[in-house]
């Protein structure tokens, strides 16, 4: 995980991991929908011109969804718009850019002559990349995460200090902050803050941590008391920082500096991992598939049921997400409508008129025309 890839030189401006890999995705997808539809005579200004559209009113449902999801999350306003930090529903992004689309069509694409169901077909392979490169920034960006690996044998990833997963995991008891836990016990939030015990084989015990130091500061802050010790590791961590370093007196009044190390989380499943690896192999079906669909819409359906199962199957891994109907996840109740809808939209194109194999796939130069012989 890295939130904040780097930082411009002398504008100490972060620049994100999440809202990096959204831009890649943009400029790929549009790139590789012009590659397509030159395939099938579209002018590549006519995807261009889209994915803009797309893009803005795909972003907006998306944020919104998140919005009205996770409403307790959002302190003020202002929030909203800092996409950058993460926060965006896949499935809140197709309703938006449904509605995107036909705005472009009216105002931009109508004059091209293309059906709606070319352009699905052209659009399927590059929601694959999309979503393949959305989720490195998810993962980059630490959210998406799954639930506790089960076993040893089970692949995991383990997400630094300032990562929801972190958080998560803490806030139900699956784990401590950083590696020790402090005493609690009778325990007035006034007094120093003592640790009672670290965790065999931490980095907090690897860095010279032990039971009955007293921690004076935490990085930069002075922390006199357990309250604000308590603050330092919830909700006043500073984002990006994954480093800790402490100051403490151990029983002898003895002070010291531990660290800097480096906390992590338990194990979780890397679900980010897995859909970056199911949209690649989707996609490159979906390439395959392109020059032998027998019918207009039939790529879109295609992944419209491969995402769909692919999605369901990964929200049972997830913990970032509670059941809102019939026991599961609003991801999961969506992917059951995809799978039904991409049913009846198969009804459908199969009423269409077969594509032809041999038809032209780029606008034919018009011929010379043969003049009469010129008389003297």
């Amino acid at each position: 995980m890295q939130q904040v890839l780097f930082r411009v030189p002398g504008l100490d401006l972060p620049i994100y991991g999440y809202g990096t890999m959204l831009f890649l995705a943009f400029v790929l997808c549009t790139w590789l929908a012009a590659r397509l539809g030159k395939r099938d005579g579209i002018p590549r200004e006519a995807f261009q011109d889209l994915s803009i559209w797309l893009f803005v009113f795909g972003i907006l449902g998306a944020r919104l969804t998140y919005y009205f999801q996770y409403r307790d999350r959002f302190q003020n306003f202002a929030q909203i718009t800092a996409i950058w930090d993460g926060g965006l529903v896949f499935y809140g992004s197709l309703p938006g850019a449904v509605f995107g689309y036909f705005l472009a069509y009216r105002f931009q694409l109508k004059k091209y002559g293309v059906s709606h169901w070319k352009i699905a077909d052209i659009v399927a392979p590059c929601l694959c990349l999309g979503l393949a490169l959305g989720r490195v920034g998810c993962l980059l960006n630490g959210c998406c995460f799954g639930n506790v690996s089960c076993t040893d044998g089970c692949p995991a990833l383990y997400f630094p200090m300032a990562s929801p997963p972190r958080f998560a995991m803490v806030e139900r008891g699956y784990q401590s902050a950083a590696g020790f836990v402090l005493e609690t016990v009778n325990r007035p939030k006034e007094e120093p803050a003592i640790v009672y015990a670290v965790s065999p084989g931490s980095p907090a015990e690897e860095a010279g941590l032990r039971p009955g130091d007293r921690i004076v500061q935490v990085n930069t802050r002075q922390t006199p008391a357990f309250a604000d010790v308590y603050a330092a590791f919830t909700s006043d961590w500073p984002r990006g920082q994954n480093a800790l370093y402490l100051e403490v007196k151990n029983q002898s009044g003895e002070a010291r500096v531990v660290g800097p190390f480096y906390p992590q989380s338990i194990g979780l499943h890397p679900t980010q991992l897995y859909e970056t690896i199911s949209m690649v192999l989707l996609m490159f079906a979906l390439l395959a598939y392109f020059e032998l669909r027998r019918y207009e819409g039939a790529v879109m359906v295609a992944w419209m049921y491969g995402y769909g199962v692919h999605r369901f199957l990964n929200e049972m891994l997830r913990t970032d997400t509670a059941p809102v109907a019939f026991g599961m996840t609003l991801s999961q109740n969506i992917s059951i409508l995809i799978l039904i809808s991409a049913t009846v939209l198969l009804l459908i194109a199969r009423t269409r008129r077969p594509v032809d194999p041999n038809a032209p796939t780029e606008p034919a130069a018009p011929s010379a025309v043969e003049l009469p012989p010129a008389t003297v």
